[in-house]
Parts: C-alpha cells; sequence; structure tokens
C-alpha cells in the first residue's frame, strides 16, 4: 500500500483540508484492525465545526495511543510528524513484506541486432539513429553490466517520496529527501543499494530504481506495459529486446515517439528526462549522440 501524503495538519486545532482529511480517514480505515473497537470511517472529507467530537479525531486518538505509544493523544497528525510516520509506517509494512527476489543474471547476454532497432525505428517512424542517441545518453549503449545484471540507478529521494520521508533519518544513503548526487555509488555497487532498500520496503525500492539500456524507471512500470513492478524487472534481467519493447510502450504511451519523429530533441528530453533536462544538457547529447549515428 502507498504512503499517505498531506499537504497540512488534520485533526484538532489544525488546517484541515478536505483532502487531505480523506488521506487520513483512508488510511485509518486500511490500519483499522490495528484499533479495534473502532469502526471503518465515513470517507467524506469531513471533521465538523468541532473536532473534537468527530469520529475522524476519535479515531486518530485511538491510533496515537495504542500504535504510537502516546500517553496524552492530541488527536492532531502533523505533516510528517510522529503520527504521520507511524501511519506510513504501518501502510508500508505489508508491501515491505513482499516476496521477491531479483532475478539470477544472465550469463549468455543477447545484444540487440541492427535488425532490433529497425523495427521499432518503423514502429516508431523514426531514425535508427535516433533511438541509438537515447540508449548511448541514457546508459553509455551498455543495457547490462559485466555481472550480467541489468544496469540500474538507484535514485534515493524517489524512494524517499514513494514511502512517506519515514527512513530519511534512519537510513540517509538510501532515503533522501532532496536529490543528491554523492549518494550514487556507480555500477555493480548500486545493487547494495537497492538490496539495502528492498530490505525496508521492496515495491517502492525497486520503483525507485531506473532499469536497462534506456533506464527507464522502475515507477513507470505501466507506461513500459508491465501490469507490475516485478514482472517489469523480470523483464529488465531477460534481454536487451526485452528493454528495447519497454522503451517504445513508454515513448509511446508518454506521447513521445512523436519527438524522436521530428528530433526535437529538447522536447523528448522534457519528457523523458524531466524539467531539468536543460541543467545536464540532454537535449545538447541526444543531438550529438543523434548526429554521430546518423553520419555513420
Amino acid at each position: 500500500m502507498s504512503a499517505m501524503r498531506l499537504n497540512q495538519s488534520v485533526g484538532i486545532g489544525a488546517m484541515n483540508n478536505p483532502n487531505d482529511v480523506k488521506a487520513v480517514q483512508n488510511a485509518i480505515n486500511s490500519l483499522i484492525n490495528l484499533i479495534a473497537p473502532t469502526r471503518t470511517l465515513v470517507v467524506d472529507g469531513r471533521v465538523g465545526a468541532r473536532p473534537e467530537n468527530s469520529k475522524t479525531v476519535a479515531a486518530i486518538k485511538a491510533f496515537q495511543s495504542k500504535v504510537v505509544g502516546m500517553v496524552r493523544p492530541d488527536g492532531r497528525i502533523d505533516v510528517n510528524g510522529r503520527t504521520h510516520r507511524k501511519i506510513n509506517e504501518k501502510l508500508l509494512q505489508a508491501p515491505g513484506q513482499v516476496s521477491f527476489k531479483l532475478p539470477t543474471a544472465s550469463s549468455d547476454v543477447i545484444n540487440l541486432s541492427n535488425s532490433d532497432y529497425v523495427d521499432v525505428a518503423n514502429e516508431l517512424s523514426c531514425k535508427v539513429a535516433a533511438i541509438k542517441a537515447v540508449a548511448e545518453v541514457e546508459s553509455s549503449t551498455d543495457a547490462f553490466l559485466p555481472n550480467g545484471k541489468p544496469k540500474i540507478l538507484y535514485e534515493a529521494h524517489i524512494f524517499s517520496r514513494l514511502t512517506g520521508h519515514i527512513y530519511d533519518a534512519s537510513h540517509p544513503s538510501i532515503s533522501s529527501r532532496a536529490w543528491n548526487r554523492s549518494l550514487y555509488i556507480g555500477g555493480a555497487q548500486e545493487y547494495t543499494r537497492l538490496e539495502q532498500a528492498m530490505a525496508l520496503n521492496v515495491t517502492e525500492a525497486l520503483k525507485s530504481a531506473s532499469w536497462g539500456r534506456f533506464q527507464i524507471m522502475g515507477f513507470n512500470h505501466r507506461a513500459a506495459g508491465f501490469a507490475s513492478i516485478e514482472n517489469f524487472v523480470k523483464a529488465m534481467f531477460t534481454s536487451e529486446r526485452k528493454q528495447l519493447d519497454a522503451f517504445v510502450s513508454f515513448v509511446k504511451s508518454k506521447g513521445l515517439d512523436q519527438h524522436l519523429t521530428t528530433l526535437n530533441w529538447a522536447a523528448f528530453a522534457r519528457g523523458y528526462n524531466g524539467s531539468q533536462y536543460a541543467k545536464n544538457k540532454y537535449d545538447v547529447k541526444l543531438q550529438q549522440a543523434f548526429d554521430k549515428y546518423d553520419n555513420e
């Protein structure tokens, strides 16, 4: 289950934005077995004119007393406060115990052939050089590490966001509220960081890494054509062709194929790498890589 995200405080003396109140009501309902005999809350986004008399606040107090261990429950949840963190810990506990092990590394990686590139270039109505350019910029054209595992980059700030920041203090090297370049180790050691995060929460850890030749983020697994993050990861271990097919699905689902066709690298980089693409000169690098392959 996903972490509960709040923009403002909820409860007694709080801001009580309806969307935040609904988030709390849904979270409490998901954990209702921890605070029996409390009954399931109506998810209406309301605490009333007198919050101290509301069932939602009563449920918050019950959670604070029975789960958080507060001697004097105050009936208030502050953003990333003690109660918020404990709710997220419990919400994320079950997914963190999902039984999933990383697949065995391949001992015989099948590389992409030129015909593979031609096939998908025709499917995307773009030049082969455009696809090769993305591969080079994203992963230096390496889909797999020397040990047979797909190349990854683990993103601590993504894991922090997906888990509601509850591990930032206890595990700062793998859960960081802000992006921090110094946390990268690189190469096969990125798997060490990934596996440390998996020990805390398997599902969100897998979503927090970028995978393979085209470095597709795990949280984009649905856009890449996979119903679950686990199936996405299994495919990334399988072959370079599976990674290429995931790339095709991803760019189509995001509407980025048109930019490959027109060679609008700024627009493609914005959609593929995010709004900060220019800071890292992704569009410039893509253009340079394309020019190299197009002149072969």
